[in-house]
């Protein structure tokens, strides 16, 4: 079961947001207080209502009928997304207006599977043949009202299961939100709860029930696995983390509480609940991506995650997005963000604006600039891909290649979709590809196959900083060490350097595949009695590009284009989500 679009109308700030569609990865931008947060509140109070989560409870009559009302009731360990207070949750402007409707509405629609569509006909005596749809709506006395949703006469009987379908729901979806406040006793709740979920598949074990020892003996094996899963997720944090472990209690006795005990080892060995906000937190979600590994589990799990990037640096926002991307392969994750990189650059449509109290899917990456307040100079304004490369002879050489090999990359290098930056050295590569990306552009980079070259990509990587999707080597089979000069054809440029410096590189020195290409013309150089330096190096360089530019596609070396070729696919596949 899958939730694909949620609509909410006049809850807190929030007075219209109309079948927000939701895939597994969504991300919620606007401006402050505009409402961000309200809306996954009030995700999560829908789907807590519909799940009829333990946190809270449904006080008056519980019989489900067609048209009964429940009024919602708390205790004192009831999160404040589970709270609805009328005169603070139901917009202030319409609470005296007669002709409104004086309930919030939320409406949450799923998607089936054919073997959950036949299990839902089992259960509920119901031939569901579209999405199942369910409207919940909250009043002034926090009563509750839940109608299932269908043309026809199936939506009697539908309403009159809803129970059922309840306990169906629950069934398939597990719940968890988690705010932006992390204080520590909440995340060690979230912790406890999860692996409580996690052991519960030893509940019908007979000997587990009967006896402390074999509880014990049975649960390490999982709680082991939990431990060596979370060390490899938390390590990407931590990086002196030295080992992770969970231990179990004497006194076990409910599974369900998971009555154990998680221990941090970051050089001294300490019970997680003594550990920082920030290593607690981490742990929680990293927790949750150990959870939605799960093999043998029918349930899916929805993550609402307000603001996850708070109180992390840069790099531990780049590998917290990876988790929760790993996450969203198997489960749902919707967050709220102010970071730009969390935001989903390829497929736009995933990021949710909120503003002037509505909320819509982004149209494109400048609405989602605009209300992150990231201003962009008139050349970026429409970039959406950004090539970097090495150096301006670079950018000449292959601006003209890509232009003649691909006419989609020629159209988005024209009207401003894609453009080429240089680096001007490689060294610089962190910095302009946190830049870009912090102004939501999508970054690829075409690097020389050199040891500075690898090494920057490397330190890059290590950071978060680039992906291994993000980036490619001049490479050259049969070369140890190349640079972009090295794709072009020899005959395009060796009469233009003998005439413009009397110097003949058609000799066996050149083609020594252990010498990488600035070297090689370096030596042929000095061994000529010419002058070589940086300067001299970059004006033959420049030659050779404004050359090997005039000449187009002719002067790529036909046996050399894999590199090429591979950039262009990627480069292709960026676009083409633009455009979907």
């Amino acid at each position: 079961m899958k939730l694909v679009n949620f609509s909410i109308n006049n809850y807190r700030s929030i007075s219209t947001a109309y079948k927000l569609p939701l895939t597994d990865y969504v991300v919620i931008v606007g401006p402050n207080n505009e409402g961000k947060s309200n809306i996954l509140k009030g995700l999560g109070l829908a789907l807590a209502i519909l799940t009829d989560q333990r946190s809270f409870r449904f006080g008056g009559h519980q019989t489900y009928t067609n048209h009964a009302r429940f009024r919602l009731s708390y205790n004192n360990r009831t999160p404040d997304y589970l709270r609805y207070n009328w005169e603070r949750d139901f917009p202030i402007n319409l609470q005296k207006n007669k002709k409104t409707i004086s309930r919030s509405e939320f409406t949450c629609e799923f998607e089936l599977t054919p073997e959950e569509f036949e299990e839902f006909k089992k259960n509920t005596k119901v031939n569901l043949s579209t999405n199942l749809k369910a409207k919940i709506s909250i009043g002034k006395d926090r009563d509750i009202k839940i109608d299932f949703l269908m043309k026809g006469k199936g939506k009697i009987t539908l309403n009159k299961n809803k129970r059922e379908i309840s306990d169906f729901i629950n069934k398939k979806l597990f719940l968890q939100y988690i705010p932006a406040i992390r204080t520590s006793e909440l995340a060690i709740n979230i912790v406890n709860n999860l692996l409580g979920r996690e052991l519960s598949i030893l509940e019908e074990d007979k000997e587990f029930r009967d006896v402390v020892k074999t509880i014990n003996k049975l649960q390490q094996p999982i709680l082991n696995k939990i431990s060596k899963s979370l060390k490899n997720s938390i390590s990407q944090f931590i990086p002196d983390l030295k080992n992770v472990s969970i231990k179990n209690q004497d006194d076990i006795s409910d599974v369900i509480n998971a009555s154990c005990s998680i221990f941090i080892d970051d050089g001294i060995e300490t019970e997680l609940q003594l550990k920082g906000d920030g290593v607690i937190s981490l742990t929680a979600i990293s927790l949750l991506q150990s959870f939605s590994k799960r093999e043998s589990s029918e349930q899916g799990f929805v993550l609402l995650l307000e603001e996850p990037e708070s109180h992390l640096h840069p790099k531990a926002i780049h590998n917290l997005k990876d988790v929760l991307r790993e996450i969203s392969k198997t489960n749902q994750v919707i967050i709220t963000t102010h970071s730009p990189i969390a935001i989903d650059r390829l497929e736009v449509n995933h990021n949710i604006i909120v503003q002037n109290n509505k909320a819509k899917p982004a149209k494109d990456l400048n609405e989602i600039r605009e209300s992150l307040g990231i201003v962009m100079s008139d050349n970026l304004s429409g970039a959406f891909l950004v090539l970097l490369v090495e150096g301006e002879v670079d950018k000449t050489i292959l601006e003209q290649w890509l232009k003649e090999k691909s006419s989609k990359i020629s159209s988005a290098l024209n009207d401003g979709s894609m453009i080429i930056d240089h680096l001007g050295g490689v060294t610089n590569i962190e910095y302009k590809a946190t830049m870009y990306k912090n102004n939501l552009c999508n970054v690829i980079a075409f690097i020389d196959d050199d040891d500075a070259g690898n090494k920057a990509i490397m330190s890059a990587k290590s950071k978060g900083i680039l992906k291994d999707s993000e980036y490619f080597l001049s490479f050259c089979k049969g070369r140890s060490k190349s640079e972009i000069e090295d794709l072009i054809d020899f005959s395009s440029y060796s009469q233009l350097i003998f005439d413009d410096y009397g110097v003949y590189l058609d000799v066996p020195s050149f083609k020594n595949n252990k010498v990488q290409w600035s070297d090689r013309v370096k030596n042929i150089f000095k061994n000529g009695g010419k002058i070589w330096n940086d300067k001299i190096e970059v004006e033959v360089k420049t030659k050779i590009a404004l050359k090997a530019a005039s000449l187009g596609i002719a002067s790529l070396n036909k046996n050399k284009t894999n590199s090429i070729d591979s950039l262009i696919l990627s480069l292709e596949n960026v676009l083409d989500k633009q455009s979907s």
